[in-house]
């Protein structure tokens, strides 16, 4: 194509390669308003940028600079810009402006025959902006303008107009502080005729055979350029300004190796700016945290981009390093298989693929949730992406980027340190030393220093490699378990030891899966774990109540937080007893029934009915959704939850307990209750006043009658029961429990006061 160098100025009154002579120039109808002019935080920061671009050009001393390609059609003497409208704008307002601070005629000037057609206004104002000159040294050069007769105050409503004299304030602000003198010398920059300080390439259409037909698809970019558009341009004169050499490689890549990359993972619209932009995102967040400092989310691409890879940055060097591996090492490959090979959403018995937990669902095609760097170009900054894939996805980076070694046990283990600190461990603020620790697992191969993890977990993960090295041939059967969806990667309730029988372990590890599989024996799992010990985690409360977790009836998330961390030893007694038993009876799971059958026989053998011996024999004293507990020191007062807290409705096991033995048929709707666990909890048998709670000598209760015929009744049931004065149902005992089944004799006395028609 026939281009030619020129400027603003030298395009006028001389041949550009056609057969006119370029004398006048009109924004055409079919353009858009001039919008470098116009507020908001985007285009402010552009017109900022450009403008510190134009003023550093013109300026003694400045480089010359070239403003790309401006295509036109020309007819007769005129240019009709297709691309370039607003740059030739721009420029038209800084020859008018500094023509005036160098007191130059302007009416003479052959460019100042520059037009508008989009709106007779428009046309206008170009027109009158020539012919009248603000008086020399005009402070308010905008609110001169305004006050003029030549001005209409319709004129406010044209968005062109508008935006053109937020341009001239803005060039008044940024020229303000050069003096007269030095505004001539810009001038003469501007304009010199040899070598003007601001140029452009000139395609002029009819020159070239161009058609219509290009004019309107060329005139697409008259529409204003997206977020990605903008930022592609901001980011790109970062680094011609702080990286000259990186910002070649980053244009050509960026629209072609990257966007190939990109391409499989476009979404409805067929572009892939915002995966991208959200891949972008996750490198330079990355880069941020480890250089301290926590990215928010509020920051702009732009202002991201030079905070990590500026010139005000001592590692954006580094960075920008790892930002061009971090797309460069995706090329070519196949990803969605690469992935596949490292992750799998379906436990199985082999250790590669390694299972990933917390998969995305929202996907087209199998398997492909497991793809970290899809994932990341379509959910990142999303509820769905969290602090956990960030770490599993810079994981997969540092081994491509590195070529690790051994990479299938590192990932193995940053994915257990994960599941293990989610939730108290993993948060923004530790994102710096996170990063760290999963580089020195990946890199170094090593735990040594590993300190932002959940610490219990590394000491596991330190137990666990033990005990493979000692026994190799329990790979399988360990990453079974680990990859089991309740331990996620946790075995602390596991006994490690490197010196035991290998087989038992394999044994265990089998009766676990048997166990804990599905959720369909874990009501009675409870029972006979709770028969073996009081395997329960504590957590003391200031009321001198513990909250005991035992597991819950349905949750796997209950589950999961048992087995985490590392538990008292009692847990790991209990469950390698059963796990045992359940191996000795061939994984007949019956022998759950055996277990805490044999334990009732020893507790009424030995006439001590403890706590523990009422929430195994009873069913309903362990249906709490949470599977937590507030447990008084004695064990009969009893608070069972639905929720972790006290601040949510709860039941007592002891009353629900006799209330179902009871089987009065009534609605259960009376028996939740709320508040602290010391406050006394109590039920109404049926019609009266009385109330009924459980204590630790028995059943008390309460309340006045003042109907004879009640009181008389009342008085039967007493008698009965042996209860005194106190109406205290006292339950024999010795060693701190009962001697007879207090819920049997619970039910008994409220089938006997609802019988009496209390």
């Amino acid at each position: 194509m026939n281009q030619t160098q020129t400027s603003f100025a030298q395009l006028f009154g001389k041949s550009q390669g056609t057969n006119h002579i370029i004398n006048r120039i009109e924004i055409p109808l079919i353009q858009r308003d001039y919008a470098q002019g116009r507020h908001g935080e985007v285009v402010e920061r552009i017109r900022k940028n450009f403008l510190d671009a134009l003023y550093n050009a013109v300026m003694p001393g400045g480089e010359v600079i070239s403003l790309d390609f401006v295509y036109g059609d020309v007819e007769g003497n005129t240019l009709y810009p297709l691309d370039g409208q607003q740059r030739l704008t721009t420029l038209f307002l800084l020859h008018w402006y500094l023509a005036w601070r160098a007191d130059v005629i302007i009416e003479t000037q052959p460019w100042r025959l520059f037009t508008y057609a989009t709106r007779p206004s428009a046309r206008q104002f170009c027109e009158s902006l020539v012919k009248f000159r603000p008086p020399t040294g005009e402070a308010d050069l905008c609110g001169w303008m305004i006050d003029q007769a030549w001005y209409f105050h319709t004129w406010e409503h044209d968005s062109s107009i508008r935006s053109m004299l937020v341009m001239l304030e803005a060039l008044h602000q940024r020229f303000g502080s050069a003096s007269d003198t030095g505004c001539m010398a810009a001038w003469q920059r501007l304009t010199d005729p040899q070598q003007p300080a601001i140029g452009f390439h000139l395609l002029p259409i009819t020159a070239n055979g161009l058609t219509n037909d290009l004019y309107i698809k060329m005139n697409s970019r008259g529409k204003p350029l997206t977020a990605f558009e903008n930022f592609k341009a901001h980011f790109e004169a970062v680094l011609k300004t702080d990286h000259p050499e990186k910002a070649d490689d980053f244009a050509n890549k960026i629209d072609t190796q990257w966007a190939d990359t990109l391409w499989a993972y476009r979404g409805d619209d067929h572009l892939i700016d915002d995966e991208f932009m959200r891949y972008f995102r996750f490198v330079s967040e990355v880069c941020s945290w480890q250089d301290g400092i926590n990215p928010d989310d509020k920051t702009s691409a732009d202002a991201l981009a030079e905070q990590v890879y500026g010139a005000g940055n001592v590692k954006a060097g580094e960075h920008l390093e790892f930002l061009f591996k971090a797309f460069d090492v995706w090329h070519l490959a196949n990803i969605n298989a690469e992935f596949s090979n490292l992750f799998t959403d379906v436990p199985g018995k082999n250790s590669v693929p390694l299972v990933l937990f917390n998969a995305f669902s929202d996907v087209s095609e199998p398997g492909s949730g497991v793809d970290l760097f899809g994932a990341c170009c379509q959910h990142f900054g999303k509820p769905d992406w969290t602090l956990s894939h960030t770490l599993l996805l810079y994981a997969v980076l540092l081994h491509r980027i590195h070529d690790t070694q051994n990479f299938s046990c590192q990932l193995r283990i940053v994915r257990n340190l994960i599941e293990a600190s989610v939730g108290g461990e993993i948060r923004n603020q530790k994102m710096p030393e996170l990063l760290a620790d999963v580089k020195q697992i990946v890199l170094g191969n090593t735990l040594q220093g590993v300190l932002s993890f959940n610490q219990a977990q590394v000491a596991n993960e330190n137990d666990k490699a033990a005990l493979l090295a000692e026994h190799p041939t329990l790979k399988g059967p360990l990453y079974s378990l680990e990859d089991q969806r309740l331990l996620r990667g946790c075995l602390a309730a596991f006994e490690l030891d490197p010196t035991g029988n290998p087989s038992v372990f394999t044994q265990r590890a089998d009766a676990f899966h048997t166990l804990f599989n599905t959720s369909a024996s874990w009501p009675q799992l409870t029972g006979a774990l709770l028969a073996l010990g009081d395997y329960s985690r504590k957590d003391p409360r200031w009321t001198g109540y513990s909250f005991c977790d035992f597991g819950a009836p349905r949750s796997e998330k209950v589950w999961r937080d048992l087995f985490k961390g590392r538990p008292e030893q009692r847990l790991s007694s209990s469950l390698m007893n059963l796990l045992d038993q359940v191996a000795e009876n061939h994984h007949d799971l019956t022998c759950l029934e055996t277990i805490q059958e044999e334990f009732l026989n020893q507790c009424q053998l030995n006439s001590v009915l403890d706590w523990r011996y009422y929430l195994v024999k009873y069913p309903a004293m362990r249906e709490g959704a949470s599977g937590r507990y507030a447990i008084s020191p004695s064990g009969f007062s009893i608070c069972m939850l639905e929720k972790s807290v006290m601040r949510s409705y709860y039941r007592d096991p002891y009353l629900l307990a006799i209330f179902r033995e009871s089987a009065i048929g009534q609605s259960e709707s009376d028996l939740w209750f709320s508040g602290y666990e010391t406050e006394p909890r109590r039920i109404s048998p049926l019609k009266s006043d009385l109330l009924i709670e459980c204590v630790d000598q028995g059943w008390q209760i309460t309340g006045v009658l003042t109907d004879p015929k009640q009181k008389a009744c009342f008085e039967e049931v007493c008698a009965l029961h042996g209860l005194g004065p106190d109406l205290l149902y006292c339950m024999p005992q010795k060693d701190g429990g009962d001697i007879i089944d207090r819920v049997v004799m619970g039910a008994q006395l409220l089938k006997n006061l609802i019988k009496a028609g209390l």
